[in-house]
């Protein structure tokens, strides 16, 4: 197994439950962080069509979701899942960053790390939340819009960013 910055990224970003894919970016990030990686690696990046995820949620089209009333619990709830859906997506986004997108600066990397460990916090409080709630993250449906326009950019750092 490789031990480069980009193999660590993408170890992250198919890691599937999201407990796993949390705690993973956390040490990622660390190893990052202390330069325990070497930014060496004998392939190329892939693209990566789907990304690590649970069955659910459910991932329909946007047009399909239902509308969120934040006048009922659930409505609620639903709105606090769509966030905790983009911080999870968030996360592949960030990784994906690192992933391919080669030969970057070294603070590139080590912002995009950073980033990755900030939105996996984001999602570990919203769906402590959604739990307090008594829901769990896929309970509600979810669009995939986020990693589509990823898919769509990956050929060029300054379209991704743009």
């Amino acid at each position: 197994m490789s031990n480069s910055v980009y193999a660590a990224a993408a170890r992250c970003i198919f890691a599937v439950e999201p407990d796993e894919k949390c705690a993973l970016t956390k040490k990622v990030s660390e190893q990052i962080q202390t330069q325990q990686l070497s930014y060496t690696e004998s392939t190329s990046a892939a693209t990566i069509e789907v990304p690590g995820r649970p069955l659910k949620p459910v991932l329909v089209p946007p047009r399909m979701l239902a509308q969120r009333k934040l006048g009922s619990d659930s409505g609620r709830a639903a709105f606090i899942h769509a966030i905790a859906h983009i911080e999870f997506n968030a996360i592949n986004l960030a990784w994906d960053a690192v992933y391919r997108f080669r030969g970057m600066p070294g603070q590139y990397y080590l912002d995009w790390a950073k980033v990755a460990r900030e939105e996996a916090y984001h999602f570990s409080l919203l769906n402590q939340r959604l739990q307090e709630m008594g829901y769990a993250y896929g309970d509600f449906d979810a669009h995939d819009g986020l990693w589509e326009m990823a898919c769509k950019t990956d050929h060029d750092v300054l379209v991704r960013m743009a």
